[in-house]
């Protein structure tokens, strides 16, 4: 008689075991994301000569520097994803495909940057700051920048430009491959402004 309580016991327990009675609870996958190139026509209208570029810096806020994705749920509160994450530092994602878009719409490979310094003294020089680039509380991605222009022929600063893009989409309600999708747009029409900036130089 004993013997069967056990074994009525043991399986009761195996069996809550298994259906998470005791507060097992199944593992949330992390997804991963990165900010890539987009594909844009080239802008230059020289044909016969590359122009060199130096991305000097690219800073971003303190607070982008995590893996775990910012999204503003406030005016002044921010929430961080632990299930969506950056693939990698989100700064040195955004320097790498800042010098592949711009490499594309300017026509030229010579683009240095911190992780690779170019060999040729630059025409140009770049320094950009990101101040804000995440999903506002009203459900759509802001990116607010500005960057710096300088020229190797002049010790003083070219000019300083700035752009707040917005995303027309409104996102849905946990889709960060939406999000990523439109902050890659967003990122991509900002590299286009600064490239038109290096352009209009050459007028």
């Amino acid at each position: 008689m004993r013997s069967l309580q056990y074994k009525i016991i043991i399986s009761l327990f195996l069996t809550c075991l298994m259906n998470g009675c005791l507060g097992a609870r199944s593992t949330v996958p992390t997804h991963y994301y990165l900010i890539d190139p987009v594909d844009n026509p080239s802008l230059s209208i020289k044909k016969d000569t590359s122009l060199s570029i130096e991305i000097i810096s690219l800073h971003i806020p303190q607070y982008l520097e995590r893996f775990h994705i910012a999204k503003r749920i406030s005016k002044n509160q921010l929430e961080f994803s632990e299930s969506h994450q950056w693939g990698e530092n989100l700064r040195k994602n955004l320097l790498r495909t800042m010098s592949r878009n711009l490499s594309q719409l300017l026509a030229t490979l010579d683009i240095g940057t911190p992780l690779n310094r170019s060999a040729s003294l630059p025409d140009y020089r770049v320094q950009i700051h990101i101040e804000q680039f995440e999903l506002e509380s009203n459900d759509k991605v802001k990116l607010v920048a500005r960057w710096q222009l300088s020229s190797s022929k002049s010790s003083k600063p070219l000019g300083v430009f700035s752009a707040k893009l917005q995303g027309e989409k409104t996102i849905k309600k946990g889709n960060y491959e939406q999000m990523i999708s439109v902050m890659r747009k967003l990122y991509g029409n900002l590299c286009e402004r600064i490239a038109k900036t290096i352009l209009s130089q050459e007028k």
